[in-house]
């Protein structure tokens, strides 16, 4: 065992990333299901009083008889009950935090800051990897980030659709898939940042941000969304949320591992993918405000089949892809 991690001390370093990463979601998970609802509720208690307190205040009153306008406005902002009101606000804040995380980032690629240093670290010691059995898993892995995978995914997910008679849900997942995409494919050509040098699967884009992080947020972080808002269980939400977090981690984790992308490629897509899941998600909110989605559908036996005939045919899929045209890359 002691010369084992003598001679791949990375390997090591990366099962223990991956042991920890499974055990803190594990435990997050856990403590969801156990205390969520709990939370949640002394989460709206709070929010009562403190609703029922700061309209109080004299300052508040004076406000309100001084600018009833303005106030008005406010107010309405923090409403609860539409998506106007508390929803939309607290998705705006999210943007634009998640724009000024992006672009903190992007002053540091940019200033050669500490990242740099720790991109360098890093892709160097994953390209000590290169001859582990692990690389084939984490080129499967990979493939699920794929352009043909994530076509395939979204023309299953449009029949899916179809059958529950739920089109404008589309309407979300093109504007996640192809806003980040677009957003992906320019911040490239802006910023124009070489790839490591030790790179397995020859790409011949730039490296940030990382499209495969992105897409892995854009894409099955939707379809985790749809998924949680069909469900009417609280238990199998939190799994949903759970199994998600974990594929778009291991996807951006195999392009670190091989040596794809640097660490940093990988947080400005996962930073990309999420400043456009959120848009995607206020968009279904307010159309599903419209009445025009209906999350309560009662599915069918047949329909679950479909569900799970096509995650089927996408791991098939994804086998066939990695088998034919990715691994021949690694040469």
């Amino acid at each position: 065992m002691i010369a084992l991690i003598e001679q791949r001390p990375q390997l090591i370093s990366l099962g223990m990333v991956l042991i920890l990463t499974i055990a803190l979601l594990w435990l997050i998970q856990r403590l969801m299901i156990r205390y969520g609802k709990r939370i949640l509720a002394l989460l709206s208690c709070v929010d009562f009083w403190l609703r029922g307190h700061i309209a109080r205040l004299p300052l508040m009153i004076r406000l309100q008889q001084r600018y009833p306008a303005m106030f008005g406005f406010i107010t309405k902002r923090f409403a609860r009950g539409h998506f106007s009101g508390l929803i939309l606000t607290v998705l705006t804040l999210l943007n634009v935090y998640i724009l000024a995380l992006f672009a903190g980032l992007v002053e540091d690629i940019v200033e050669a800051d500490s990242i740099v240093t720790t991109d360098l670290f890093v892709s160097q010691h994953m390209s000590v990897l290169q001859d582990s059995s692990i690389v084939p898993a984490f080129v499967f892995i990979t493939s699920l980030g794929s352009t043909p995978i994530t076509c395939l995914i979204i023309l299953l997910t449009a029949i899916l659709c179809a059958v529950v008679r739920q089109p404008y849900i589309l309407v979300g997942l093109l504007l996640s898939t192809i806003g980040s995409t677009a957003f992906t494919f320019l911040s490239k050509m802006v910023f124009q940042r070489s790839r490591p040098i030790d790179i397995l699967l020859m790409e011949h884009t730039y490296s940030f941000p990382s499209g495969h992080a992105t897409i892995s947020i854009a894409l099955y972080g939707f379809l985790a969304y749809m998924a949680i808002r069909f469900s009417q269980r609280f238990i199998r939400q939190v799994r949903i949320l759970s199994l998600a977090l974990l594929l778009c981690l291991l996807i951006g984790l195999s392009r670190i591992v091989l040596n794809e992308h640097y660490l940093s490629d990988v947080m400005g897509g996962f930073l990309v993918g999420t400043l456009w899941l959120t848009i995607a998600i206020s968009m279904m909110e307010w159309l599903t405000a419209r009445g025009k989605i209906n999350w309560r559908v009662s599915w069918s036996k047949g329909q679950i089949s479909l569900v799970w005939l096509g995650v089927i045919i996408v791991f098939v899929a994804t086998f066939i892809y990695a088998y034919l045209y990715q691994f021949p890359l690694l040469g």
